[in-house]
């Protein structure tokens, strides 16, 4: 920081008109992991889901078991079931010749722990998310959102010193392990899952899209929930429709493929699938 920059800051302080706040590895982490891992070509597809009979039998299930369900973990249900009928979206690079196509669907998403200081967001993975049903992803988001901060984004197990010692780690070392990271897609499944869920876009009231950035080969941002008719010829049926956005890497995903995908994606969300599972 240069003399004059120095001068403003004091003199903003004396004004008490600005503050400052530091910014953490806590924070450039993330910053390094998109500079490093995001796909440089990416497809957008924004999409209007009729999630009424959807959002009609999660009511009915909260009716029956007075419990709040998470609409998120059914939409997780869903994508996974669909990506596992088109496994090849979720591939991952290996190389300039090579991609790695998993079977296991591994779904990364954000969750809010409750800790001593607060909610704060933590990375988790629900593994083998298309092997679980509704009820099962349901409580083990809640259980991730109990969970102290002990717990890593792998259920069940304890987190490693890995993350705090890559923190510690000066720039160029984090280098070489990024290049490790973008080169490895096994650590990469290991680490983050094979595809990405966000549903940022649903803290807002009404329709509108998410935009996601993601690391991972496809990604599903859940935006705000609408009311609208279902057919425009008949203006008393209303619906719920869910703005989903749909993120591919253009170098594993394009063209008829990612159709075919949102096409089954939609059909099995509009058919409320999963809800009725016993």
């Amino acid at each position: 920081m240069n003399l004059r920059s120095q001068e403003l800051d004091e003199a903003a302080k004396e004004r008490n008109d600005i503050s400052f706040r530091e910014i953490t590895h806590r924070f450039t982490l993330p910053i390094e992991l998109l500079n490093n891992l995001a796909p440089k070509h990416r497809i957008y597809g924004l999409v209007e889901v009729d999630v009424t009979q959807a959002r009609t039998f999660i009511s009915e299930i909260e009716e029956r078991t007075g419990e709040k369900m998470s609409f998120t973990a059914w939409v997780i249900k869903c994508v996974s079931q669909a990506v596992s009928e088109h496994i090849e979206v979720q591939a991952l690079r290996k190389g300039k010749k090579k991609l790695v196509i998993f079977d296991d669907v591994d779904v990364g998403m954000i969750v809010e722990k409750e800790t001593k200081a607060g909610k704060i967001p933590t990375q988790y993975c629900v593994r083998k998310a298309s092997e679980k049903s509704f009820r099962q992803i349901h409580d083990e988001i809640r259980q991730a959102q109990k969970a102290d901060s002990g717990d890593s984004i792998v259920s069940g197990k304890r987190k490693s010193s890995s993350d705090s010692s890559l923190r510690r780690l000066p720039g160029p070392f984090r280098k070489l392990f990024w290049r490790k990271f973008r080169s490895d897609p096994f650590l990469r499944k290991k680490m983050m899952g094979t595809i990405g869920v966000t549903a940022i876009g649903m803290f807002g009231k009404g329709g509108g899209w998410a935009i996601p950035v993601g690391l991972h080969p496809v990604v599903f941002a859940l935006g705000g929930i609408s009311k609208k008719p279902r057919n425009p010829m008949n203006q008393d049926n209303i619906g719920e429709f869910l703005n989903l956005t749909v993120m591919f890497d253009e170098e594993v995903s394009y063209g008829a493929p990612a159709t075919r995908f949102v096409a089954k994606l939609l059909e099995l969300m509009e058919s409320g699938f999963g809800l009725q599972e016993k």
